[in-house]
């Protein structure tokens, strides 16, 4: 069985949205991220129907993985086929699991060009089985789904790394980047309380500087699944048992030569960092300790870290070194992009973001496009470096991607110099 890495990336996202409630978007990304990538825009039709049928047959068994949990009996399950040639889906099928919790399809079509993903719904929330696949070299495939028992109790939520990128600082904005790693340790989902109510919504909390504003969602969360918190966003996704990688941009509107990072650690933190770049940035009255300098994508950020902090500690901070440039009106605010690109690559977040230098004309329309290529290289290469460094990628891998990212960063890097120049 062959799967390509170019297949449903894009298209299980607009799927998804048609068929599943957000919440379960980044879910299936993150589990089917090995055989996904962004490249196939695939739109679903509730008429559609599958293929001619043939003798292929998938069968599986729904599994409440929640120690002690209730029966998957009645469980709804999703059957869904994509036609890589077509660039679209097929169709869906539905079946409800049995007393045991299995289910089966049958009469399906065994075209090497079809990818089929089932998905079971149980208590509200929607979970993909471990991978799609195919029915080409085989009449049988087995594909079951492991479920949870929901919780709205968080005290199993930790933050495994919580880490805070600046990424630039011009005309009275600090441009900023918070992402890290979220762990449900128990054998529950956390769902919820009260999600219509978003006043009283006891979600998943992230906690921002007091004065963030344009916070977006980037990647691990559904952004529509976000809403306005006290002391920073709350997300109504459920959270499935596991790690959950996360990253969000934000800005902090700033007046004279410093702005406050002060935030509160909403879960039991293992690792907190900040990363400041350049020289001329520091970080005061702040009970993080400077560390290292650290290499992210080739460029040099002072770190500033601390660990094992409990759920509310408080760690206060002063971004230093910004100039008195004046603040900015919020329609001011609204033009200004932050320009950075996301890359989840094997599994792993890896954020990289520059200042973007905003004008008009044409000249600042070329300026921003290259800097838009720049960046991403750049949040490739960080990428590459993290899974070099935990041994997913090969050693000749590594050397020949990052040689052939490089050279073309320092292609983008002098166009440029040139187009600032020309500006």
């Amino acid at each position: 069985m062959r799967l390509d890495r170019p297949v449903l990336c894009a298209g299980l996202r607009r799927l998804c949205g048609a068929v599943l409630s957000g919440a379960v978007l980044s879910v299936v990304l993150r589990l089917y991220r090995p055989v996904l990538s962004a490249g196939l825009v695939l739109m679903l039709s509730a008429a559609s129907a599958f293929a001619q049928p043939n003798d292929g047959t998938v069968t599986g068994q729904v599994v409440n993985r929640t120690a002690g949990g209730g029966s998957a009996q009645g469980v709804s399950v999703l059957l869904i086929s994509f036609g890589r040639k077509e660039q679209a889906p097929l169709g869906q099928l539905s079946t409800q699991a049995d007393a045991d919790g299995r289910y089966s399809f049958s009469g399906l079509d065994r075209d090497p060009n079809v990818v089929y993903v089932t998905l079971a719904r149980y208590q509200n929330v929607n979970y993909p089985a471990d991978q799609p696949f195919q029915l080409q070299d085989q009449a049988n495939a087995q594909a079951d789904i492991g479920v949870f028992e929901a919780t709205t109790v968080d005290d199993s939520i930790q933050l495994e790394s919580l880490n805070l990128l600046v990424t630039g600082a011009d005309q009275g904005v600090v441009q900023c980047m918070e992402m890290g790693a979220l762990v449900n340790n128990s054998d529950r989902t956390f769902v919820t309380a009260n999600p219509q109510d978003q006043a009283l919504a006891k979600a998943l909390k992230f906690s921002l500087p007091s004065s963030a504003v344009n916070v977006q969602m980037q990647t691990g969360f559904n952004s529509q699944d976000v809403i306005a918190g006290v002391g920073g966003i709350q997300v109504i996704s459920p959270v499935l048992p596991g790690r959950h990688q996360f990253a969000m941009s934000f800005q902090l509107p700033y007046s004279g030569s410093s702005v406050d990072l002060s935030l509160q650690m909403p879960y039991p933190t293992s690792s907190y960092s900040v990363y400041l770049p350049g020289s001329d940035f520091k970080l005061d009255g702040s009970q993080l300790a400077l560390g290292a300098p650290a290499q992210l994508g080739g460029q040099t950020y002072a770190l500033y870290s601390a660990s094992n902090l409990s759920r509310s500690t408080i760690i206060s901070g002063q971004l230093s070194g910004l100039g008195s440039t004046g603040g900015l009106a919020g329609s001011q605010l609204a033009m200004i992009s932050l320009g950075v690109v996301l890359f989840v690559i094997g599994g792993g977040v890896v954020l990289f973001g520059g200042r973007l230098r905003l004008g008009s004309g044409s000249g600042s329309r070329s300026t921003l496009n290259s800097e838009q290529e720049r960046l991403e290289l750049v949040v490739r290469l960080a990428a590459l470096d993290e899974r070099f460094s935990s041994g997913e990628v090969s050693e000749a891998d590594y050397n020949a991607e990052r040689e052939r990212g490089k050279q073309r960063l320092r292609e983008l890097t002098l166009a440029r110099r040139f187009q600032v120049r020309e500006v």
